[in-house]
């Protein structure tokens, strides 16, 4: 039936579109099974400068233009078009978060002692998006913006902080494709650590460093 519709109204199925065109064709979901160790800090919205960060977990990537009709969802599409990029939705779940700072501070993280504690915690980033380029080569050129929490077993970046703090990451690099199901990602990121004063004390902290691990596709695609 829907062959013979094809034919009667003369209208090309999604799936044939040319496989050079990433953004009409369909994707699938993705894991990514990621890590983070954090090698340079700096002042940008932080005050902190001496804490490093490191973490792992896993990263879900979701396909998400032409999947709706609603306005705002012509817009999103809109924005893929004009950037030439695929765009998805990205969740994140960091069961393995680590905090080395020292164990006595000012209220602004300046470390009052050279002694230094692990600080763990778990973060969970519900918004994000990645835009991808070149989506069917080997090589793809990737940026990724991620919002979320980060809850810590003891007060975080100083002893006069918090427990819960909020997190911004942005990361840009590449994804290699290394066979039909997984590829390789390598990015250089950005993680931005504070609690947005909900206590007096919110020291912040700003590092960069590489991401990076493997990338598993839940449904093949491309070549």
């Amino acid at each position: 039936f829907c062959a013979a519709a094809i034919v009667l109204f003369g209208q090309q199925p999604l799936w044939s579109q040319s496989q050079t065109d990433p953004i009409q064709k369909p994707e699938g979901s993705e894991l990514f099974s990621e890590g983070y160790i954090s090698n340079a800090v700096f002042k940008f919205a932080g005050g902190e400068v001496t804490s490093m960060i490191y973490y792992g977990g896993v990263e879900y990537d979701r396909h998400t233009q032409g999947t709706h009709s609603t306005r705002a969802a012509q817009l999103w599409d809109m924005q893929a078009k004009l950037t030439h990029a695929r765009t998805n939705y990205v969740a994140e779940i960091l069961p393995v978060m680590l905090i080395g700072q020292p164990t006595e501070t000012d209220i602004w993280g300046d470390p009052l002692t050279a002694i230094r504690k692990p600080v763990p915690g778990i973060g969970i980033s519900p918004l994000g998006f990645r835009w991808m380029w070149r989506d069917e080569k080997e090589i793809k050129p990737l940026w990724i913006v991620k919002l979320g929490v980060a809850p810590f077993s003891q007060k975080a970046l100083g002893t006069n902080a918090s427990y819960l703090n909020f997190t911004v990451n942005t990361a840009v690099g590449v994804q290699v494709r290394l066979s039909q199901r997984y590829d390789l990602r390598l990015a250089y990121a950005y993680q931005h650590v504070s609690n947005a004063y909900i206590v007096t004390s919110n020291p912040g902290l700003d590092t960069v460093g590489p991401s990076f691990g493997l990338v598993y596709h839940l449904r093949n695609y491309g070549k």
